[in-house]
């Protein structure tokens, strides 16, 4: 195989580190199952500083996280990447934004998470992630273009997941009193009529796994990086 054919993939991470890691571990071992032998993808990456992407979701200012996420692309076209993915729910809320201003074609995981969910014949899903994700439109649009019904917690809940995915989620060190209370809120979301969790936030896996919900359960990064793996590879081996 001529290592062009498989194509470059370029990811903006950072945001936070715990979930890139995740990404490129998944990623590597997608396209291993699918290549054999020693193959591997051709990755690069632009990994960038969390903290002001968090204060300027804070405080709303859209172009900054745009402007932020689109610089980083042009590096990675730069680098020779042939599209990219943002390895964070959250700033998708500022997708359009980044795709106007680049050339580089990118993966949306609100879309394929979507079209997925579609796909398993889901009306009414769980929204689970950062209080972004479940209190704005760009994950509730993508849903209802393809006729999907989205419940979301409480806000008391959502305040206290956006609280532990800035504090425990995104540096790895999670409560045990945290992955409990995260546990309660996915069920409750089963018990007001959700057919299935959407893990809409990369961090949010590291607390909810698929064993412990009596339902079926969307991890957006599972998702995400098996549509990552198609457009790289695209007919090439078997299935992801």
């Amino acid at each position: 195989m001529s290592e062009h054919t498989v194509l470059k993939i370029g990811l903006v991470g950072g945001l936070s580190f715990p979930s890139t890691i995740t990404y490129y571990d998944r990623i590597n071992r997608a396209v291993n199952r699918r290549l054999g032998k020693a193959h591997s993808p051709r990755i690069v990456l632009e990994s960038l500083d969390f903290q002001p992407m968090v204060e300027w979701i804070a405080a709303r200012d859209g172009h900054a996280v745009a402007g932020e996420i689109a610089a980083a692309a042009r590096r990675l076209e730069q680098s020779g990447a042939d599209f990219f993915a943002i390895c964070c729910n959250t700033v998708h809320e500022y997708a359009d934004l980044v795709e106007e201003s680049v050339a580089l074609p990118l993966i949306n995981i609100c879309r394929v998470t979507a079209e997925e969910t579609s796909r398993r014949r889901v009306s009414t899903v769980g929204l689970l992630g950062s209080a972004f994700s479940m209190e704005q439109a760009f994950y509730r649009d993508e849903f209802a273009a393809q006729g999907i019904k989205v419940v979301t917690p409480e806000p008391d809940d959502r305040a206290f997941m956006q609280d532990s995915i800035e504090r425990e989620l995104c540096t790895g060190d999670i409560s045990q009193a945290t992955r409990d209370r995260f546990l309660r809120i996915a069920h409750d979301l089963l018990a007001s009529g959700a057919e299935a969790l959407v893990l809409a936030c990369t961090e949010v896996p590291l607390v909810i796994r698929a064993e412990d919900i009596p339902a079926p359960v969307i991890d957006t990064v599972d998702v995400h990086t098996a549509a990552i793996v198609r457009r790289a590879l695209g007919p090439l081996g078997g299935g992801v």
